[in-house]
């Protein structure tokens, strides 16, 4: 497998896909904020590199809409 990483920009975020097997996946995915900071780390991401950066999305997506409620809530 090669052995490079992988960087997509999403909604402020930096998702940086990684090629790790871990049981049934292949690929681990590192979420930076705007800062640069790591804010999420999933060693299990998905099969491919295509499910991988769509299961990040789905993190900072969830984060994102979680943050909006406890605002307005």
């Amino acid at each position: 497998m090669e052995n490079s990483k992988k960087v997509i920009n999403y909604r402020d975020h930096t998702i940086e896909v990684t090629p790790q097997e871990d049981r049934c996946s292949l690929f681990a995915v590192t979420i930076f904020n705007k800062e640069g900071k790591e804010i999420k780390y999933s060693s299990r991401a998905g099969k491919n590199e295509t499910i991988a950066f769509e299961n990040a999305k789905k993190m900072i997506d969830f984060d994102i809409e979680y943050e909006k409620q406890e605002t307005e809530g």
